[in-house]
C-alpha cells in the first residue's frame, strides 16, 4: 500500500479532469468528476448564501443554479491553475454571484434541480445546528469544507472495514480516531470488549490511523490542481484552523 507521501495517488485529481476536458480531454470523466464536486460540496456553499443573509428558499434556488452555472458557463476550465484550490476558486464564484443582482433575480425564477443529494428541509435543518453565530460567511464556509473533507475519508474509512466485515471493529476504533467521538476508554477497555491483547489492539489503531491520513491526504489532494505531498499538507493545515 501506497504510503500518503506518494503524490501518485493523486492524479488526476477531479479539478484537473474537469479542467482537462475544456476541448481535449476525456468528457465522460470530467463529467464524472464535476458531478462528485456539485454533489459533495453543495453544502459549504448553501451555508455560504445562507449566512450571507439569504433566506431558506432562495439559498436553495441560488446554490442549484450556482453549480447550474458552473456547468452552463465551464467556469472550472477556466480556472486559474496557479492558484490551485478548487476551495477558494468556488468561494470567489459563489461570492461574485451573488454581487450579481441581475443573475440572483434570475436564480430565484427558476426551476432548477441540478443536485440530486440537495432536500431543502434537509439543508435547512443541518443550517439551523451549525451554531456559531459569530462566524463570517467565509469563516463558515471554510470550517464546513473542512469537515466535509474529514466526513468523507471517515465514510470511506468505514465503508472500506464493513465491505471487509469489519464494522464492529471500525466502530470500536473509531474513537481512537479523536473525531467527533471523544475517546473515553482506554486501550485496555476496548482490547478486554474486543477479546484482544493489547498490543494487537494498537496495532490495529496504528493500521487505522495510517489509512485514515491515506484518505484523507486522498480527499484534500483531489480538490488541489498539482497536489505533491507538501501541497498537500498545507491544504490540510489551512483546513485544520477552520474547525
Amino acid at each position: 500500500m501506497a504510503g500518503p507521501e506518494s503524490p501518485r495517488n493523486f492524479q488526476p485529481t477531479r479539478w484537473s479532469l474537469v479542467r482537462a476536458a475544456s476541448g481535449k480531454g476525456n468528457a465522460a470523466e470530467a463529467a464524472s468528476a464535476l458531478a462528485e464536486i456539485c454533489e459533495r460540496y453543495w453544502y459549504p456553499v448553501y451555508v455560504f448564501i445562507r449566512r450571507s443573509g439569504h433566506k431558506p428558499h432562495d439559498a436553495e434556488d441560488l446554490t442549484q443554479s450556482f453549480f447550474a452555472g458552473l456547468i452552463a458557463n465551464d467556469l472550472l476550465a477556466s480556472a486559474d491553475p496557479s492558484r490551485g484550490r478548487l476551495r477558494n476558486f468556488l468561494l470567489t464564484c459563489v461570492r461574485n454571484r451573488l454581487h450579481n443582482e441581475h443573475e440572483r433575480n434570475i436564480a430565484a425564477k427558476r426551476d432548477i434541480r441540478l443536485l440530486t443529494s440537495f432536500h431543502a428541509d434537509d439543508a435547512e435543518d443541518r443550517y439551523l445546528r451549525e451554531g456559531g453565530d459569530d462566524l463570517t460567511p467565509d469563516r463558515l464556509y471554510q470550517r464546513r469544507w473542512a469537515l466535509t473533507v474529514l466526513s468523507v475519508a471517515l465514510d470511506r474509512l468505514a465503508s472500506e472495514f464493513g465491505a471487509a466485515g469489519k464494522g464492529d471493529l471500525f466502530n470500536a476504533l473509531r474513537p481512537f480516531l479523536g473525531f467527533g467521538v471523544s475517546v473515553e476508554a482506554s486501550y485496555e477497555e476496548v482490547a478486554r470488549q474486543l477479546g484482544m491483547p493489547v498490543g494487537t489492539l494498537k496495532n490495529h489503531v496504528f493500521r487505522l490511523r495510517q489509512r485514515w491520513q491515506e484518505l484523507l491526504f486522498e480527499q484534500v489532494g483531489g480538490t488541489l490542481e498539482r497536489p505533491g505531498p507538501d501541497e498537500i499538507k498545507a491544504e490540510l493545515a489551512e483546513l485544520m484552523e477552520c474547525l
